[in-house]
């Protein structure tokens, strides 16, 4: 069978644009993150027991935010009760991409793929199908500590 060029480029760029739109929703699944690498930082695994914050110097005023060991943990109110923080998991539940907190607007996005999240770690918008991960604080003295 004879090919003539346009006939041979036709065939060539539409194989082509089904291998990209596959590599694409490949790449945008929850059963295949990807390159991304999951909760980039200091703790890359996503454990995020133990992190530990010193309310003497950290966490002063309501809305500050620490982000470490992926954990983002928010002062919410006053005084250093386990009431007054909320520390979710940094990880997002899509596809194992670091989410950041917004203190200007009171939530979380993942910039990988457009998932957000509201003041409470709750989906706002997807692709992730649901929440952040919430974690328990302990407050014993001026420390605050995350368990999983």
């Amino acid at each position: 069978m004879n090919m003539n060029r346009e006939e041979f480029l036709h065939k060539l760029s539409g194989g082509l644009a089904a291998t990209c739109v596959a590599c694409l929703a490949a790449a945008c699944s929850s059963e295949n993150p990807g390159p991304i690498s999951p909760a980039t930082g200091s703790n890359p695994t996503g454990n995020t027991a133990g992190t530990t914050v010193n309310l003497d110097s950290e966490l002063k005023n309501i809305n500050d935010f620490v982000a470490k060991n992926s954990t983002i943990i928010i002062r919410t109110a006053s005084g250093n009760a386990v009431t007054s923080f909320l520390a979710f998991s940094s990880v997002c539940p899509h596809a194992g991409a670091t989410v950041e907190y917004n203190n200007s607007t009171s939530s979380f996005l993942c910039a990988a793929h457009g998932s957000t999240f509201n003041s409470n770690g709750g989906l706002v918008q997807g692709p992730a199908t649901k929440g952040l991960t919430k974690l328990t604080v302990e407050i014993t003295g001026s420390t605050l500590t995350v368990k999983a």
